[in-house]
């Protein structure tokens, strides 16, 4: 049987999942990262992205980020994202117009917005219009 540990997801706004898990995969800044009970503590960087938890009963969910910190530690991992959604939360009419919206800004570049920004933007919104047309299929 696979040990568990508490995962929690947070935003300014609210708690989006709060249960014990056996492993999360998170989008962290050089790559994807997994975790295990009992994972050495570490701070990391998350990218936009989407989070897949794996339940005690076997079953997965998964949630998506627009980026953020997780606080890993061996019997809790928290992740402070900037935003989380979970599938049924995601609209894919919503996430397109986020798309659209970061793509038009993009191509504009009016003073005030760094590229960097404007590219993270881009990213988070590809991330939600992607999760949510795939989970629109499934």
């Amino acid at each position: 049987m696979a040990k568990e540990f508490q995962f929690e997801v947070v935003t300014p706004e609210r708690t989006v999942f709060s249960k014990s898990v056996t492993s999360v995969i998170m989008p962290a800044h050089e790559g994807y990262l997994g975790v295990l009970a009992g994972h050495a503590p570490l701070l990391a960087l998350l990218q936009p992205g989407e989070i897949v938890i794996r339940l005690p009963n076997g079953e997965q969910e998964e949630i998506v980020v627009a980026g953020g910190f997780a606080d890993v530690g061996p019997k809790k991992c928290l992740i402070l994202a900037d935003a989380a959604e979970t599938p049924e939360q995601v609209s894919v009419e919503r996430a397109r117009k986020a798309y659209d919206k970061a793509r038009q800004a993009m191509s504009e570049r009016k003073p005030g917005h760094s590229l960097e920004e404007l590219e993270l933007a881009l990213k988070r919104a590809e991330n939600r219009l992607k999760f949510a047309q795939r989970r629109k299929k499934a």
